[in-house]
């Protein structure tokens, strides 16, 4: 095979990266984390929790702020991809990434102030169950942000070739989530909104003091 092959070949396999990873754009810095991470509004000094990390695109923003931040997340690819990423961080020391789910969170009882998940919650296996944990993981006063795009809504860029799947996933119903949350001692609200120009079910919540 000539050198010109090798590069066609090449250059081939390099554009075929380039669009997957421009395809994954939206998780790897996703207009809907900004938004979350401006509702959480990390301070200097708090330490917070990102449920279902992923890259860690909202890890990143909130440790640029000050926090520091343990990101959680079972998948062992999407571990690796955010632990490189926190290598090109300046706040990369305020970053820790961790295994675990919603349901079973490596922190200790009472130790965030706050903690934020976008599109987990579908994935969760035991609602009741992770919602008691995320209790248990925040100090009085902490806060909750939950949000997970609507997929059913037909506005939704992706409601065709996702809605299909809602039966295969953990039914997200804004009213019952904050009404649980509120027998938890949080003070909590949901609503169907848009956020960054998307469809969303989103959660707030605070912890009585």
């Amino acid at each position: 095979m000539s050198h010109d092959h090798h590069r066609h070949d090449h250059d081939k396999g390099f554009m075929a990266n380039v669009r997957w990873l421009l395809k994954i754009r939206k998780f790897w810095q996703a207009d809907t984390n900004r938004a979350i991470i401006d509702m959480v509004d990390p301070q200097p000094g708090e330490s917070l929790l990102d449920i279902g990390a992923g890259m860690g695109p909202a890890t990143v923003l909130a440790a640029a702020r000050g926090a520091a931040v343990v990101a959680v997340e079972p998948s062992g690819l999407m571990r690796s991809i955010c632990g490189v990423r926190r290598l090109f961080q300046r706040a990369r020391s305020r970053i820790t990434i961790e295994p675990g789910t919603a349901e079973n969170l490596p922190v200790a009882g009472g130790s965030m102030d706050g903690l934020w998940t976008v599109n987990s919650i579908h994935h969760w296996v035991d609602l009741d169950l992770a919602l008691a944990e995320l209790a248990r993981a925040l100090a009085p006063g902490g806060r909750i942000v939950l949000m997970d795009e609507d997929f059913t809504h037909p506005d939704h860029p992706l409601h065709e070739t996702h809605h299909d799947h809602e039966d295969e996933m953990t039914n997200v119903e804004v009213d019952e989530i904050a009404t649980f949350l509120a027998t938890l001692g949080f003070e909590a609200s949901g609503h169907k909104t848009v956020v960054a120009g998307v469809p969303v079910k989103l959660i707030r919540a605070t912890k009585s003091t």
